[in-house]
């Protein structure tokens, strides 16, 4: 057996590719930019969202109440109507 020319790939063919590709192509780096932006874009609205948490009580509370009332309102519209 003759040793294998450094220029040969493992399989013995000269057509063969003999480097590795490339670790990320530009398709690699795109995708890794966008996954980037969108985990910077989720961390900034959870910080809305805590920034905004306060605001967000205070309304669920006062739509609370607001659908009590009317509620509260509304059993007494049948009451008098059944009387």
């Amino acid at each position: 057996m003759t040793a294998m020319k450094a220029g040969r790939a493992r399989s013995g063919c000269s057509m063969e590719k003999t480097t590795a590709p490339a670790r990320r192509g530009t398709i690699a780096r795109r995708l890794s930019a966008v996954g980037a932006g969108c985990g910077r874009t989720a961390r900034d609205y959870a910080r809305w969202i805590s920034r905004r948490r306060r605001v967000a009580a205070d309304q669920f509370l006062r739509g609370a109440c607001y659908g009590a009332g009317t509620a509260a309102a509304g059993l007494l519209v049948v009451w008098a109507q059944t009387r």
